[in-house]
């Protein structure tokens, strides 16, 4: 009787127990579901397959190839000037005209030295023949006598004087002939003395040495130029071709070679056309030329310029615009969106902008990839991302761990496929 009136205890309180939890379980305010976040709204881009230029940007200074400075060779007074400041001349134009009195005088005098001792070449070498001649003469009336003295004919004294007489003669034959060298001489130093006159006369016109362009004039006619003057009466420079020298890092040196196209912001295109054959040891660089043809004369020596060196073409390279990738610490990575299609597997995939697809959005993940070189918004994915997938462009700062995102045109938000951008874009500059 006292076991069962135990068990009964045991029972009601099992009953209590239980429906104390229940009453706790109904009366315990319920914890609402965590509400789920709506799609963010991106722009995407497709991965695709394409060519890249590889480029390095510049600062270079423009150089004339050639510049003269135009100084005065012989001294005299400007009596005229024959170019306009900043034309264009060619090489041997006449520029400037000196006071030519003076030198055609001294050049008159010379000429008239040369004739001089022409005629006293003339003289000294008829001389110099008659002379000749006279010695052979005695010469030969001394050898007859010799003969005749050998037969007894003549007397010893009368052969001893014809032979005398032909040596005296002979001597003098052979002083005529150093006057004819004498006289000769003194011709070419009167020729040498014409042709400096003439040369001198020559220099009162003031030409320049090469075609370009001049410059300003720092003298004017009227005023007396000194032969030797340091400072130039104006500078002619070369524009066309012309120079740009930029510097460029020792590790790009085995990618250069002549004949790199070269282009600046204006436009300008030229190559390469000389590599310097040392590293500046303070900055680590090289000097390097190219030349540009200059043709609009928009490039001026002196002037600073910019623009870009283009080291390689690369082709068949997996592209994606540069705005879509972001630094982590892991290095860089964009977001990569599934494929648009419903989540449920084995259906038929979501008409793009159908209501399912709008409320659930399509997933993103966050990817690392291994870049290549970057040019005019486009960076080349060596590692990491298949032509074809979609990479998010806009938006993706809003996007974290699970999210998901809805496409929206560029305009405005939205959903569905038509907010896809084109990953092309025009080319640009990058550094290596």
């Amino acid at each position: 009787m006292k076991g069962l009136s135990r068990s009964r205890q045991m029972a009601a309180a099992a009953a209590g127990v239980v429906a104390a939890v229940v009453l706790v379980r109904v009366l315990w305010p319920r914890q609402e579901a965590p509400r789920q976040r709506p799609p963010v709204p991106v722009e995407l881009a497709t991965a695709r397959v394409g060519a890249i230029t590889v480029t390095y940007p510049i600062t270079g200074e423009v150089r004339a190839v050639a510049s003269a400075q135009i100084r005065p060779e012989v001294s005299g007074i400007i009596e005229r000037v024959y170019f306009r400041e900043g034309q264009e001349v060619t090489a041997g134009q006449a520029l400037l005209g000196l006071d030519r009195a003076p030198f055609l005088a001294a050049l008159n005098q010379a000429i008239a030295n040369s004739r001089k001792a022409a005629a006293a070449v003339q003289v000294a070498a008829a001389k110099a023949r008659s002379a000749h001649t006279l010695a052979r003469t005695a010469r030969l009336r001394a050898d007859r006598y010799s003969r005749l003295g050998s037969q007894g004919a003549v007397s010893r004294d009368q052969e001893d004087q014809f032979r005398s007489d032909a040596d005296s003669l002979q001597a003098e034959a052979i002083s005529r002939d150093s006057e004819v060298v004498s006289a000769r001489a003194d011709l070419a130093a009167a020729q040498a003395a014409e042709a400096a006159a003439r040369l001198r006369y020559d220099r009162t016109i003031v030409r320049s040495p090469i075609s370009g362009r001049t410059g300003q004039l720092r003298v004017t006619p009227g005023n007396l130029l000194q032969e030797g003057n340091v400072q130039p009466l104006l500078v002619v420079n070369q524009f066309r071709p012309i120079d740009v020298v930029f510097a460029l890092p020792q590790r790009l040196l085995g990618q250069v070679r002549r004949g790199l196209p070269v282009r600046l912001e204006d436009g300008a295109q030229g190559s390469v056309s000389a590599i310097d054959n040392a590293v500046d040891p303070s900055t680590g660089t090289t000097p390097i030329k190219a030349s540009f043809s200059n043709t609009a004369l928009r490039l001026v020596p002196g002037q600073f310029v910019k623009g870009a060196l283009q080291l390689e073409r690369l082709s068949g390279v997996t592209l994606i615009p540069q705005v879509a990738v972001q630094s982590g610490q892991k290095g860089s990575f964009v977001y990569v969106a599934a494929p648009a299609r419903s989540d449920a597997p084995g259906t038929v995939p979501a008409a793009a902008g159908s209501s399912s697809a709008s409320r659930r959005g399509r997933a993103v993940e966050a990817r690392n990839l291994e870049l290549g070189p970057a040019n005019g918004g486009l960076v080349v994915v060596r590692r990491g991302l298949a032509p074809g997938e979609q990479v998010v462009t806009r938006g993706q700062f809003a996007l974290g761990p699970g999210a998901r995102i809805t496409t929206r045109s560029a305009g405005g938000s939205g959903s569905g496929e038509s907010g896809q951008r084109s990953s092309r874009g025009p080319e640009g500059s990058r550094q290596p």
